[in-house]
């Protein structure tokens, strides 16, 4: 069954506007210290297949689809496993929570405005009507929240399905990043910021905005050609300015936020900005996401990867593209910094560094297993894929 809303109605049932700048008792003004990011470029594609010009790419666990002319191309843990080459035109991909609320899915929105799911590492099955979508042209798709909240732009509407119905809303936003139950898009004059539970909406006049998005504390952070603001009581306070270099992009990836400046790339964090030297981006170039914590730059129809650079070489290309999806799906949840485990398990080096306690660990799994049992477990081809890894020279 779909429900059918407009903005007014929602508003008057609860939702409030709000005009963020402009509170009272905005916090002062603090610019962030801007210091050196060493930077690599990530071998993403392992056998250097043909990939056609790429519209979008979107990775869950240990699965990357691109999205090109070719068709979905499937790579797992940096291989080509295949290709579904029914649809050739894309607008854009990303992971949503499932449309029976089972998990999340891996999708493509097609040029035709279809909704299609990875389905089997090999299909991109179209599942627009178990979105409640079937006649409509989606522009694209956020996450609100990972479990249960989709919102879907429209033309001129946002669509917000929650696994039982469909709430349509006259709201026309662009540029759409969503998290801790809320979705941001650019707009007219400024960013709005919209609460799919309540229909609220909190406006934030910003000159010419670049880009905007939800950090992992659920901050709104914005881009303007020169400035970073991030959100605090309500109000946008003024981090960062580049003087030099228009600031191009914003995009988060599995906790980090990345920021293309000028023809390079920075990264912001709580009380600085790392900015790396030129690394040759075009001006075109477009951030997507990545669950890895590095980002893929997008730019006529090639897509390149970039991380940290933390001395790893091809050792930690491996890792990120076998052993960290592992790590996403399965330990994440206990040994992130600050995690149950005292045990901050999330970096290359933190692996490298434990390459024989990994092995008894999680390959023989004594004196007890990892994961522990009822925690999940890893499949035949994970097991081997860390194996390979902790048995490969550092």
């Amino acid at each position: 069954m779909v429900a059918m809303s407009n903005l007014a109605r929602a508003l008057s049932l609860g939702g409030l506007l709000f005009w963020g700048a402009c509170q009272d008792s905005a916090p002062a003004e603090v610019l962030l210290t801007e210091r050196p990011l060493a930077l690599r470029q990530v071998k993403w594609n392992a056998k250097d297949v043909p990939t056609g010009n790429i519209a979008a790419v979107a990775d869950l666990n240990e699965d990357t689809v691109v999205f090109s002319d070719l068709g979905a191309m499937v790579f797992t843990a940096g291989l080509p496993l295949g290709t579904d080459p029914v649809a050739k035109s894309w607008k854009t991909a990303t992971v949503i929570p499932a449309g029976d609320l089972a998990g999340s899915w891996l999708i493509g929105i097609d040029g035709s405005g279809r909704i299609r799911r990875l389905r089997d590492r090999s299909v991109m099955e179209d599942v627009s009507d178990r979105y409640g979508l079937g006649s409509d042209v989606v522009e694209e798709a956020v996450a609100a929240d990972p479990t249960t909240r989709t919102v879907f732009g429209l033309a001129g509407k946002l669509a917000v399905a929650d696994g039982q119905k469909v709430t349509r809303y006259s709201l026309s936003l662009h540029g759409l990043a969503g998290g801790s139950g809320r979705v941001v898009g650019l707009s007219d004059g400024g960013v709005t910021v919209f609460t799919p539970t309540t229909g609220a909406v909190m406006r934030f006049p910003v000159d010419s905005p670049v880009a905007a998005l939800f950090d992992t504390a659920g901050r709104l952070v914005v881009a303007t050609a020169d400035t970073l603001y991030r959100e605090d009581k309500k109000a946008l306070v003024k981090l960062y300015v580049s003087s030099d270099a228009p600031l191009r992009g914003l995009q988060l990836s599995s906790g980090v936020v990345w920021v293309q400046v000028g023809d390079t790339l920075a990264v912001l964090d709580e009380s600085e900005v790392r900015r790396a030297p030129s690394a040759a981006l075009p001006a075109d170039g477009k951030l997507l996401s990545s669950s890895t914590g590095d980002i893929w730059v997008l730019s006529q129809g090639t897509l390149r990867r970039f991380g940290e650079d933390t001395g790893g070489g091809a050792a930690e290309d491996q890792w990120k593209n076998t052993v960290q999806p592992v790590f996403t799906r399965l330990c994440s949840l206990c040994h992130m910094p600050g995690g149950s485990a005292n045990l901050d398990l999330s970096t290359y080096k933190s692996w490298d560094t434990r390459r024989a306690l990994m092995m008894q660990r999680v390959v023989d799994a004594k004196p007890s297993p990892m994961p522990p049992k009822g925690a999940g477990a890893l499949t035949q081809d994970e097991l081997t894929a860390v194996r390979d890894w902790l048995n490969a020279p550092p």
